[in-house]
């Protein structure tokens, strides 16, 4: 006798264990009803933000800055390139001077969260190296832990000073800028000054290295001058008022082994104070 039932009787016997209710471990709760639904709901809605958000964030940097630049604006860009979240560019002009080449961005969502939209910028070819992050929010336009390296010269154009009969090289590490629509808010870092020289003389006339402190005070915004190093001493502050007036007073003299000729040019400059020091001291007021 076969020991095996029939195909037919072991099928039925399979059906009803199917049917029989699944027993339930103590603790377990039973499956709520539609909970299956609501899971793929979430996770089509998921997906459908990730689509979008994908799509927006790959909207060609051009497409935008065609779409939105204004007519009569004295900055222009060139050579955009990317989306507009990570994209390059090889060029701004203001009122047609060039002042930054070869810049490329990466957008940071995450600063959303704070009310601002912010970019971590790096490049700057021939003019000037940067690095840093700036943002911007109704209220304020930022600086933060940015970094700027170049020649003198070249760093003093882009500020709209043409013509500056000083050579060497500058850095700066600014580790908080705010401007506001009054005018700079707050703003914390240092300025290096690197083999300065005065090229107004017959030969380049070395002033040695110099640093400056930024550092902001409830009176004002400080500039600390210092001279670590060369040929000069200097020491001495620059402040900014609320007001935007401005005074300065520092104040100079050659060290020992100094030139001849850095000696006279600062005896050109005024009557020396009992110990040897030449004053720097303007004041005004800034448009």
């Amino acid at each position: 006798m076969d020991r095996h039932p029939p195909e037919s009787l072991r099928g039925q016997r399979q059906r009803r264990r199917d049917r029989a209710p699944r027993q339930r471990r103590p603790g377990q709760r039973p499956p709520e009803p539609g909970t299956s639904v609501i899971a793929r709901k979430h996770i089509l809605w998921a997906a459908g933000a990730v689509f979008l958000l994908t799509l927006i964030a790959n909207i060609p940097a051009a497409l935008l800055y065609a779409a939105f630049k204004p007519q009569a604006s004295p900055v222009q860009v060139y050579g955009l390139q990317g989306p507009w979240a990570a994209g390059q560019l090889s060029g701004i002009t203001v009122n047609n001077r060039l002042v930054a080449q070869d810049l490329r961005w990466h957008f940071q969502p995450w600063w959303l969260l704070l009310g601002r939209a912010s970019v971590w910028v790096e490049g700057g070819g021939g003019l000037a190296t940067l690095q840093g992050r700036a943002s911007a929010s109704p209220l304020a336009l930022r600086l933060s832990d940015f970094r700027i390296a170049g020649e003198v010269k070249r760093l003093a154009a882009l500020a709209n000073f043409s013509y500056l009969p000083v050579s060497g090289q500058a850095g700066a590490q600014i580790d908080s800028l705010i401007v506001k629509k009054t005018g700079i808010d707050t703003v914390t870092g240092r300025i290096e000054l690197r083999g300065l020289a005065w090229t107004l003389a017959r030969e380049p006339l070395a002033l040695g290295d110099f640093q400056i402190e930024l550092l902001t005070t409830p009176e004002a915004l400080i500039a600390k001058v210092s001279s670590p190093s060369g040929p000069l001493e200097a020491d001495g502050e620059a402040r900014l008022f609320p007001d935007q007036r401005y005074e300065t007073d520092i104040r100079v003299r050659p060290k020992p082994g100094a030139s001849e000729m850095l000696k006279n040019y600062l005896r050109s400059l005024g009557p020396a104070d009992p110990e040897g020091y030449q004053h720097l001291r303007q004041k005004g007021q800034l448009k």
